[in-house]
């Protein structure tokens, strides 16, 4: 239920001040929203789509004095007793990593625990059960973006310590949650970057993994983006698939194009509710936000631009050397799985074929790379022929899987060079924290150790760093 997947909240630039705004004390929990957990409207979406009592959220920080909790709930519905009731039972879960479905005074809790965190729903007892696999993938996909909400608020954090402007992200993103909240609809914001149209902001019922991607040039949203296309009601897939797996909402798709100064700048997709266009004073509303929306998405860009050139590949889009180096030191965790990777027999590639389509061989690779990773990896393009991939909170096993990944869709995937398919691959060395450091500073040395060692074994393959 892609309604619920409301991830892409953790990138609003000003959303850590507003939390932290809202913390108090009670009952021995922070029982405010804490850094770490999800806003209000993130949970009372979930509990409204599955007609839900309440819904809770606890979870344990190392570095705070104690745990913090979130819930979100129909007080009528419960008594004082019931509601500490489940309070317990999650703190239980949370401690015990259990999951599962339990029947209480209260009605039906699931839950779902892993790694010091826990998230629940509390159903009414006349639930039925065929809803209870929904119900338990969208609390794993909740629990995911409670685990992984540090890491990409660090990152955002950190581009906006550079520049007194506001985000790219930051601004896409309050646009997209602005539009749903007053459209009550899906949106999806696209910017018209150096390297193509790209989303910068997806709002709380959309798919967060169209986020940073690159519509197909051909896609309806990428030409209203662009001017060649005006705006009109769609009732195809306006995003040209750019995420293969993604299933298409069925409706009526509003597009719209952002101007600034009567030049293009990007456009939105609203998908409509019930079908009807927003007339009126909502339709005056609406272009008022976009023409409010569209000077500052304009000088977001410009400012991105003149970091993007210090820190990003120009060539594959990737961080550089620079770039990955500072993504590596800001992202605030303690664990972590970092790949190196390097093509096999480049300089063979680029002294045969030349460096046009050494060029063209790299840009293939880091397509490959950023397609087969998770969301709040960080790519980079470190050297010539070398890549590598951080993997904040990710193990040494899952690291490797990640890498072996990759690998086989590189081997898998044709690369054509002027009318002529040629195999590529590529070998990887993989370390992580704590598994073979106890200090991240050491796993650029291990990875790269471990990359030699399945240079030397034949190339093509994986190596894990010695423990």
């Amino acid at each position: 239920m892609t309604e619920v997947l409301t991830l892409a909240l953790f990138a609003a630039a000003g959303l850590a001040g507003w939390l932290l705004g809202r913390r108090q004390r009670r009952s021995g929990l922070h029982a405010g929203v804490a850094p770490h957990l999800l806003p209000d409207p993130a949970l009372e979406w979930l509990r409204r789509a599955h007609h839900a009592i309440g819904v809770w959220i606890t979870e344990l920080d190392p570095a705070e004095e104690g745990p913090k909790a979130e819930r979100i709930l129909e007080p009528e519905r419960l008594s004082v007793a019931q509601i500490v009731a489940v309070d317990r039972r999650l703190e239980r879960a949370r401690d015990q990593e259990q999951s599962g479905v339990e029947r209480m005074e209260s009605g039906m809790l699931v839950f779902h625990a892993q790694a010091g965190a826990a998230v629940g729903l509390l159903l009414s007892d006349g639930a039925e059960p065929v809803k209870l696999p929904v119900v338990e993938d969208d609390l794993r996909r909740l629990l995911e973006g409670v685990r992984r909400k540090p890491q990409i608020v660090a990152l955002t954090q950190a581009q906006a310590q550079e520049t007194s402007l506001e985000s790219v992200g930051s601004v896409g993103l309050r646009l997209a949650y602005q539009l749903e909240r007053n459209l009550d609809a899906q949106v999806v914001v696209a910017a018209l970057d150096t390297s193509g149209v790209r989303v910068i902001g997806v709002s709380g019922r959309g798919d967060r993994r169209l986020l940073d991607s690159f519509l197909p040039p051909e896609s309806d949203l990428a030409r209203v983006a662009q001017g060649s296309l005006e705006p009109f009601v769609s009732s195809g897939e306006p995003l040209g698939g750019v995420v293969p797996d993604r299933r298409s909402r069925p409706g009526s798709i509003l597009l719209l194009s952002m101007k600034r100064e009567h030049q293009a700048i990007g456009a939105v997709a609203i998908w409509l509710t019930g079908g009807r266009e927003p007339v009126g004073a909502a339709r005056a509303e609406l272009n008022e936000t976009l023409d409010n929306a569209a000077p500052r998405i304009y000088r977001a860009l410009l400012a991105d631009q003149q970091k993007r050139a210090a820190t990003i590949d120009p060539l594959t889009g990737l961080h550089n050397r620079r770039g990955f180096d500072e993504a590596f030191r800001l992202i605030s965790t303690k664990e972590g799985a970092l790949v190196y990777a390097d093509l096999d027999r480049f300089k063979n590639l680029n002294d045969t074929l030349g460096h046009p389509a050494g060029d063209a061989a790299l840009v293939h690779f880091a397509r490959i790379i950023r397609e087969q990773i998770r969301s709040g990896d960080v790519p980079g393009r470190i050297g010539g022929e070398e890549f590598a991939v951080w993997l904040p909170e990710t193990g040494l096993d899952l690291g490797a899987r990640i890498a072996e990944r990759i690998r086989l869709k590189l081997g898998t995937t044709a690369w054509d060079w002027r009318g002529r398919q040629w195999p590529l691959s590529a070998s990887f060395g993989v370390a992580a924290c704590p598994e073979t450091s106890r200090s991240l500073d050491n796993l650029p040395t291990q990875a790269d150790s471990a990359l030699y060692v399945a240079k030397r074994s034949g190339r093509n393959r994986v190596e894990k760093a010695g423990r």
